[in-house]
């Protein structure tokens, strides 16, 4: 009886041990988890794609290329770009101290007014009366004439007047290395200069400060024989042969000076 008994526990034992098994197979061959099953979701996503554009691209590699491609354009942009080419225009007082200066303190006025009253008193007549000591004073006073009358439209011209046009009395160089256009180009700059906008329009300035440098020049100016330099024709004629004169100078001292200069310098 008592084997009997045993018998029967161990046959339990032996078949709640094999159920405990067959549960674990079978929880084993179930359903995969949600995460599983979204990850298989994503997977067919792209397959799809490959069907529509013909190649296969993992997901994380295009996120890492768009990354890329976007910090290839922010350092393209933090690269320092040239800076951009500004017009300065000067202020009123820096006109007005560059119209003193070269009225008064540049070599270049003196020059052109000593070339200016050598070419007058060349054209004079030669009178038999005067000595050479008379044609000395007379050509030193010819200088203090054509001096005074061209600070006087220096200082007018490349100063009071452009600050009441607001124009930029500066010469501007050619950029042309050939020379006829260079010499067209520094004529020009008699009728036409930049404003303090940057813009080229009429040179006001200029016209303004010889016309009143020419009316000034009365108080001081002489007549000699054959020539009438008191009046308003004397006036208008000297306003009119301004332009012929600042052509020439600006070409030969604006433009074609400092090359020279550079060129005795090596």
């Amino acid at each position: 009886m008592k084997h009997s008994l045993a018998c029967l526990l161990v046959l339990a034992a032996i078949s709640l041990n094999s159920h405990a098994v067959s549960s674990q197979t079978l929880s084993s061959t179930a359903t995969p988890p949600a995460t599983t099953l979204v990850a298989s979701d994503n997977d067919a996503a792209e397959m799809n794609g490959v069907a529509r554009t013909g190649f296969y691209t993992p997901s994380r590699l295009l996120r890492e290329d768009e990354s890329a491609g976007q910090g290839g354009a922010q350092q393209a942009q933090q690269q320092p770009q040239p800076p951009a080419q500004t017009y300065t225009p000067l202020t009123p007082d820096g006109k007005m101290k560059r119209a003193f200066r070269r009225a008064f303190l540049s070599p270049e006025g003196y020059i052109r007014s000593a070339v200016a009253a050598t070419l007058t008193e060349w054209g004079e007549d030669d009178l038999p009366h005067k000595t050479t000591e008379d044609r000395l004073a007379d050509g030193l006073s010819r200088f203090a004439i054509k001096f005074s009358t061209r600070a006087t439209r220096t200082l007018l011209g490349s100063g009071v007047y452009p600050v009441i046009f607001k124009q930029d009395p500066r010469y501007e160089r050619s950029r042309s290395k050939n020379v006829g256009r260079r010499a067209l180009h520094a004529a020009s700059r008699v009728f036409v200069t930049r404003g303090d906008n940057g813009r080229l329009q009429p040179n006001y300035s200029r016209w303004a400060g010889s016309l009143s440098a020419s009316a000034l020049s009365n108080l001081w100016e002489q007549s000699t024989p054959g020539h009438d330099r008191i009046g308003a024709d004397a006036t208008f004629r000297r306003f009119g042969t301004s332009f012929i004169t600042d052509a020439w100078q600006t070409a030969v001292f604006g433009e074609f000076l400092p090359d020279l200069i550079k060129i005795f310098k090596r």
